[in-house]
């Protein structure tokens, strides 16, 4: 059996204030170079990462009834439907051909959630960002600004030098694995990854949060037969410079798709450390279990009106949300102000300012 989970405490944190001053003022100069650079070659203002979308979709987001105490918190405290909306990406910050191997992106916003919000989270929405790795990266911010200060610099610059790189980690990743060694999360992250099937895929919060009491982490794990049918498949994306919003397209028009929406509980700080978010939460130690399930009808994952309000619009952020789900841990906090950064650029050079829907 598990160990109990460990109650919320602000000691689970270790907070350098200097240091991370120092990092996010690195973190916006970069995300200041690469937001500058795609708004002057393209003439839009687009997001800082995750730049690229290939499926956007609205269902209904559903918490299970009869949870046990434990899970039955924030959000999930109370079973329920309520309307949703999903946008798949891949991370690079600018436009990209979809033959570059890249690491995939999963946002997730809950509407018509009641209960405090976090200080500044207008609405009345719970944003959960996923990537297809149980683990980030970089163990923190400052690590990760360092990657970041590499993407920067090659925003918008010779597409076929990046897909020599991308092809060039993935052999090394497909190496490791032929060895018996798990990929490297650094090479993962510049793009040594597969081009994995989008729908069968696993996506993780990669970091932890608040869980009202507790503190856990989140994964969407796929659900229906069709998609987990697809579990190792491969896209061809031959010379489509779309061919992942082409083949998503294809395949959310003829099925429904749905997730299961997990939660892994904090049962042992030692082996689940919440300051080094490279550290993947040993399963051994503490399952996922269920709380809600994800559903999106079958339906144009590209129709032009849901892409305009979600691409243009909308925001996804890990501190748009309660306050029982407040993002915790160093790669986390820095988050908190590179999001509003990108996002207040975003509406002042588009003239349209980034709101919750209603």
């Amino acid at each position: 059996m598990p160990a109990d989970p460990v109650p919320y405490s602000d000691d689970l944190e270790t907070i350098d204030t200097d240091a991370e001053a120092e990092t996010i003022v690195a973190l916006e100069k970069d995300f200041d170079r690469i937001l500058e650079t795609t708004y002057e070659n393209s003439g839009r203002a687009i997001r800082g990462v995750h730049a690229k979308s290939h499926g956007v979709a609205k269902g209904t987001f559903t918490v299970m009834d009869g949870l046990p105490p434990e899970l039955a918190q924030g959000l999930f405290a109370r079973a329920g439907a309520h309307e949703a909306y999903i946008r798949m990406s891949t991370n690079a910050g600018d436009i990209l051909h979809d033959n570059i191997h890249l690491p995939r992106g999963f946002a997730l916003k809950v509407c018509g959630v009641e209960g405090e919000r976090m200080p500044g989270a207008d609405g009345s929405t719970q944003d959960f960002i996923f990537l297809n790795a149980p683990a980030f990266p970089a163990p923190n911010a400052q690590a990760f600004a360092k990657n970041l200060d590499l993407t920067s610099r090659t925003t918008d610059k010779a597409e076929w030098l990046k897909k020599i790189a991308a092809d060039t980690f993935k052999l090394t990743n497909d190496a490791r694995q032929a060895l018996g060694l798990d990929p490297a999360p650094s090479l993962a992250a510049l793009g040594g990854v597969p081009h994995s099937e989008p729908l069968s895929l696993e996506y993780f919060s990669t970091t932890p949060f608040r869980y009202g009491d507790y503190v856990a982490k989140f994964m969407l794990r796929p659900s229906a037969a069709w998609m987990k049918a697809l579990d190792g498949a491969t896209v061809e994306i031959g010379d489509d410079r779309d061919g992942l919003r082409h083949h998503v397209r294809e395949q959310m028009m003829r099925n429904d798709a749905e997730w299961d929406f997990c939660v892994q509980l904090l049962r042992d700080p030692r082996k689940q450390p919440v300051e080094d978010s490279s550290v993947e939460w040993p399963q051994d130690v503490s399952p996922f279990e269920k709380v809600a399930t994800l559903k999106i009808p079958a339906q144009d994952s590209w129709d032009e009106e849901t892409v305009r309000t979600v691409n243009d619009t909308l925001h996804f952020s890990s501190w748009t949300g309660l306050a029982a789900h407040v993002p915790l841990g160093n790669t986390n906090r820095a988050r908190r102000h590179t999001y509003r950064h990108s996002l207040e650029f975003r509406a002042q050079r588009s003239g349209c300012p980034m709101h919750e829907p209603s």
